[in-house]
């Protein structure tokens, strides 16, 4: 029902960002990535290149094209429109997608891009310097993770034994996972993510965002051949859920 709804607007409209961001959504949710690579490919060559929309969808685009196996064209949409330099979005925006960009590529098996890893960080140390948003935090605290630096998570943790942060203590528990994956201790990395499996609604946003940190965690299970594990998770994802672009998967599959 809410892909019929979606398709009747995007007809009726073809040109509100809106409304694609609503069909990539749903494309997403129902695992139909080729759909929204032949719409968002083609869509996007008709929206100016400096609208707000256009970094985040080129984003989601990139979503299909890690999946497909297209490192190349996933690449190449991060360096034209997702890289800090080249984002049309505002600041959480921009954080959220460049951030999720670079971890899902690593998952993936791509190799780090450190310089863009400190641009980002640098970055959302300044524009976003106090915790607020749960999404945004939570891409944050995962720039911070790769520079070994904690300070939003304990920003939160102190609003979060005031009861001033809504989400609790999740968001330093992820920290402590991302750290952990740092450190390639991934033991300690299962230890903090797990606990929250079932929980990523607690910082709100969509599939699109909660499986980097079901990903993470599966990454985690397979790299400790922890393969019962990692097939408990995958069974447990929802209806119509994507393919997995983590190394080491066909183990588990």
């Amino acid at each position: 029902m809410a892909r019929a709804k979606i398709e009747r607007s995007v007809a009726a409209n073809p040109n509100n960002a809106h409304g694609a961001h609503g069909f990539a959504h749903i494309c997403y949710e129902s695992g139909d990535l080729e759909a929204a690579r032949t719409y968002l490919s083609s869509w996007l060559t008709t929206y100016p290149r400096d609208g707000f929309f256009y970094g985040h969808l080129s984003w989601h685009l990139s979503l299909c094209e890690i999946q497909a196996g297209n490192w190349a064209q996933a690449l190449q949409l991060y360096q034209d429109a997702i890289a800090l330099d080249r984002h049309s979005g505002g600041p959480q925006q921009k954080i959220s997608d460049g951030a999720a960009f670079l971890w899902r590529s690593e998952l993936a098996g791509h190799p780090r891009d450190a310089a863009a890893w400190r641009t980002l960080y640098d970055y959302a140390s300044s524009a976003l310097p106090r915790p607020g948003n749960g999404l945004a935090d939570l891409h944050v605290i995962l720039t911070q993770a790769v520079m070994a630096d904690d300070a939003r998570a304990r920003q939160i943790e102190d609003l979060a034994r005031d009861g001033r942060y809504p989400s609790g203590s999740y968001l330093p528990a992820l920290a402590r996972g991302f750290a952990a994956v740092e450190r390639g201790d991934y033991s300690d990395a299962i230890a903090a993510l797990a606990q929250f499996v079932a929980e990523n609604e607690r910082i709100g946003g969509s599939r699109a965002q909660h499986d980097l940190i079901e990903f993470t965690l599966l990454k985690a299970y397979i790299d400790t051949h922890r393969l019962e594990e990692a097939r408990h998770l995958l069974s447990m994802r929802r209806p119509g859920a994507v393919g997995v672009p983590v190394t080491g998967i066909a183990a588990v599959l």
